[in-house]
């Protein structure tokens, strides 16, 4: 493989509609959901950058900040807008609703590259192709702005490409995948948490 820095980048441009709230700042312990992501993202990477217009707590306030890439909507803005600040590096991009994220599933999404991969976009057990806490290598550039010209925004139809990975995620592995997108999700987290004792505080 090419000697190539791996960045983070935590997407917080979303409009959280069916939350009502500001997804991001949803909180356990006084911990934020983008703290705490990016916790766990920052000893596997080079560095972390938080993409898009959202609010942040002041824990994240000293973290590096781009926009998302004009003229698109969705996750496809933040994973574009990050490709094109670096053109260099690689990406682990991962969405701010995703607080149950291990550094074991970084650690493993980064263990599936290989010279001739662009881009890992890992599938649960059904099948289903996960567009985020997903690797994103500089190469994937080029494919994922043909797609956004063709007006084909959703970033996981990378995954059709012959040089993107679609590995399955473990069973031990695959609640690090599983998103908070309504209040009741919030609350079923929150109760998990609970019930498996405190995280550690990332401060």
């Amino acid at each position: 493989m090419r000697a190539q820095r791996v960045l983070g980048a935590v997407l917080i441009g979303g409009h959280s509609t069916r939350m009502g709230s500001p997804k991001q700042l949803l909180e356990f312990d006084g911990v934020c959901f983008v703290e705490r992501i990016a916790a766990v993202l920052g000893p596997c990477v080079d560095r972390v950058v938080l993409v898009g217009g959202g609010e942040v707590p002041a824990a994240c306030a000293s973290l590096a900040r781009i926009s998302d890439a004009p003229g698109l909507a969705g996750p496809l803005a933040g994973i574009l807008a990050a490709l094109r600040s670096e053109p260099d590096a690689s990406w682990v991009v991962a969405a701010c609703d995703q607080p149950r994220v291990r550094a074991e599933a970084v650690e493993w999404l980064l263990a599936q590259r290989s010279a001739d991969v662009w881009g890992v976009l890992p599938r649960d057990a059904a099948g289903r192709v996960e567009p985020l806490l997903a690797f994103y290598d500089a190469r994937a550039r080029d494919v994922l702005e043909a797609l956004a010209a063709e007006g084909r925004i959703a970033p996981r139809e990378f995954a059709a490409h012959p040089r993107c990975a679609t590995p399955v995620i473990s069973v031990s592995l695959a609640e690090c995948w599983e998103s908070v997108d309504r209040p009741a999700d919030y609350e079923a987290w929150r109760r998990g948490v609970q019930r498996a004792g405190q995280p550690p505080r990332t401060g």
